[in-house]
């Protein structure tokens, strides 16, 4: 067997079941999951039994360890060449892990494997879905060309989209669970400054927005989690700091950006009183007012230097309707469809 999928879940079994809907389509069978509830308080084992096709472990633990605390979890128990986690509040495309093995097969030295992210938002009393952003994954140059300065674009890095080489993620560490929000974007990071990184560019994973959704917690008025998360990646404080192998200029970039993309979008904000003041709370906190203030023609410069190495938005090349109905089908129950041209 060369495949572990490891779902992290808490409560959500109707999302949990349609996750592993999406499983029970794929077109590569040479995998096992690995479901680790993270003390639930809803019966997920009750969903999981319905699925006696499908090669799966659950491990329910008592004690709540939080998203990526619980991702890690899964890891004491993977023993295959390749790992991939599927948030359980997302769905994978039928061909998602025949194309992702095959990169990384046909790429030995290759860590991670990075794909598409097609985003989709369920009406749920409509039985219909709208489809978002289609965001291609952006595969970083080699460091020692200068050129890596774009992190704050990295694409396709969200678990659901990825796949890993189990021994150079287990070596480096794997997820840094000092981070609430981005440590998915962290080990990407940290693989792509040893290893290379491969990547699909089709969807791989439909990636959804809701409203218990764990992201949605980390804009300012809701505590600033990933200001937060980059300040403290860029710290003393972090253990995991120099794995990302990346100079002190390039992290301090990464904090100014992080304060101008959350001030902007603290401004156009309809509470802008209190959401700026939180902002210069979490900044002052950080002691990053007057850096920012005074570096903000650099920061400025820098960006507009930079060429984008990302697109996002619908593709031309891509099929939409098909695309949304194959979601369609998971999440309704409808007849299937075929995604292949």
């Amino acid at each position: 067997m060369q495949l572990t999928v490891i779902i992290p879940a808490y409560n959500r079994p109707k999302m949990l079941a349609q996750a592993l809907e999406s499983l029970r389509w794929q077109t590569y069978k040479d995998f096992i999951v690995i479901v680790c509830d993270d003390a639930s308080t809803e019966n997920l084992k009750e969903v999981i039994d319905k699925f006696l096709d499908l090669k799966i472990e659950h491990h329910r633990f008592e004690v709540n360890a939080g998203q990526f605390g619980n991702a890690m979890r899964g890891m004491e128990f993977c023993q295959t060449t390749f790992v991939k986690y599927l948030d359980s509040d997302d769905l994978l495309f039928p061909d998602a892990l025949e194309r992702q093995v095959k990169a990384l097969q046909d790429n030995k030295n290759a860590a991670i494997c990075l794909g598409g992210i097609l985003e989709f938002e369920e009406i749920e009393e409509q039985n219909k879905v709208n489809l978002f952003n289609y965001s291609v994954p952006y595969v970083p140059e080699s460091r020692a060309k200068g050129q890596w300065a774009r992190l704050e674009e990295f694409r396709g890095s969200n678990p659901s989209a990825s796949m890993y080489r189990t021994e150079l993620f287990r070596n480096l560490g794997g997820f840094n669970t000092g981070l609430v929000g981005i440590a998915d974007w962290e080990i990407c990071v940290a693989l792509s400054s040893k290893y290379p990184v491969v990547a699909v560019n089709v969807p791989i994973c439909a990636y959804r927005l809701h409203a218990a959704q764990i992201t949605k917690k980390y804009v300012i008025n809701s505590g600033g989690v990933c200001m937060k998360d980059v300040f403290w990646l860029t710290s003393k404080a972090n253990p995991y700091r120099e794995r990302l192998g990346l100079p002190l200029s390039q992290q301090f970039f990464l904090r100014l950006n992080e304060c101008w993309v959350n001030l902007r979008a603290v401004l156009s904000s309809e509470d802008k009183f209190l959401t700026i003041k939180k902002w210069l709370d979490i900044v002052a906190l950080n002691k990053m007012l007057l850096p920012f203030i005074f570096a903000f023609p650099w920061f400025v410069t820098i960006k507009v230097l930079r060429k984008p190495k990302v697109q996002r938005g619908a593709s031309n090349n891509l099929n939409m309707e098909k695309y949304k109905d194959y979601i369609c089908s998971i999440l309704f129950n409808e007849k299937s469809v075929s995604l292949s041209n």
